[in-house]
Formats: structure tokens, sequence, C-alpha cells
């Protein structure tokens, strides 16, 4: 790995911050956010990215370019590497660099340019580009075609955030409605048991005074 050429390709950048210590300036995201902005601008959105001292704003940070970005680019990066990232760890953001200056290098040597009006999308694995919008296509599946649409990646996103959402509501929900049927099945079994007290008091005989007296008593109690 060539570190001095690997700073001369950071320095062709403009980036908001100066460069002191590697590990530590790019442990927030931040300056590689705003290097990728440069080469891809409709995928990188610079107000999703904090800058921080918090370990845990950092993974934020760096979860949500791994998710928003990298992966689009065909990198991702482990939750393992994501914290050393995070941590300042020497030698990973030179790592993560050298990968994505590659990869930037050879887009551009074979004229593969990520088109502004594009966005990258997967679908069964395969990177493909489209304009923005909702657009049909047809997908051979055996030998049956069937219609497939779509989508641009952030309306996606926003899916799978909504869908995750939706679900944590479900998930809530039916706790609390298993709360419920089990307070149901105790408030039906204190009314069959206060029944079947109430049930002998009545069958009681006419001449135990005392004792139907001392029932009702116990019943009520227990009603109350």
């Amino acid at each position: 790995m060539d570190h001095d050429e690997l700073y001369r390709w950071i320095d062709a950048h403009t980036i908001t911050r100066q460069k002191r210590n590697l590990n530590r300036d790019f442990s927030d995201a931040v300056p590689l956010a705003e290097i990728l902005k440069q080469h891809f601008p409709k995928l990188v959105d610079l107000h999703n990215y904090t800058s921080t001292f918090s370990f845990t704003q950092k993974m934020v940070n760096w979860d949500v370019i791994n998710k928003k970005v990298l992966n689009k680019l065909n990198i991702n990066l482990s939750k393992k590497l994501r914290e050393e990232l995070a941590k300042s760890t020497p030698g990973a953001i030179e790592k993560v660099l050298e990968e994505i200056k590659a990869k930037i290098e050879d887009r551009e040597a074979s004229g593969d340019h990520v088109d502004d009006t594009k966005i990258l999308y997967l679908e069964n694995g395969l990177e493909l580009s489209y304009r923005e919008g909702v657009v049909p296509i047809k997908i051979n599946n055996g030998t049956k075609t069937v219609e497939r649409k779509l989508v641009p990646s952030e309306m996606f996103d926003k899916m799978e955030t909504d869908l995750e959402e939706q679900k944590e509501t479900i998930a809530t929900l039916t706790q609390k409605l298993d709360h419920l049927e089990k307070l149901i099945g105790i408030k039906d079994e204190r009314i069959k048991d206060l029944s079947q007290q109430l049930q002998t008091i009545i069958n009681s005989p006419a001449d135990s005074t005392t004792s139907i007296m001392s029932q009702r008593s116990r019943f009520f109690s227990n009603l109350f």
C-alpha cells in the first residue's frame, strides 16, 4: 500500500477538515462522505453525517454511509471494521480508502461513471442503473415471464424503515393483546369461582342462617 499516493489522492479532494491524523480525522466518516459526494453526488447526502467525538454517533455515521453509499458501490464494511474505524484504529481507514480509491479509478478508466440522473438498485444480486422513477421491466422466471418494478434506492430505504417501524408497532400491540388476554382469563376464572360460591350459598339449607350469613360475608369480601 503506497501511503504517499493515497495521501496525494486525498489532498486532491476538497474536505472541510484539515488533515492531521488520518485515523482520527476520518473516525466519524464525515471526510469520507465529503470525498464520496464529489464522485457520487446523488448517492451522498452530507446532512446524514454529523461531526462528532461520540463513539455511538460515529458508529451511526459509519452504518449510514455503509448502507446508503458503499453497499451501492459493491463495498461492504463489516461491523468489526466499522468499530475499528470509529475507534481510530491505525491502518483501518487506509484499508477502506484504498478500496474506494481503486473502485473510483476503475470506474473512471472503464468510462463506467455513475450518471447523476441515475440511481443504483440491486435486483436479485445484480446492480442495475436507471433514471429516477418507477420503471416496469420484464424478468424471466423459468418458463414464465413476470413484470416487476424498480424504485429509487431512497424510496426503497424509506420503505424498509417504515416496514421495520410497522413490525415494531405490531410486536408491541401483540404483546399488549397477549397481556389483555391473560387478564381476561384471570377475570373469567375469578367470575367462575365467585359464581360457584354464590351457588353454594343459594343451595344452603334454609335453617342454616348463621352459616349462610358467614358464607355471604366471605362472598362479598372476595367480590370487593
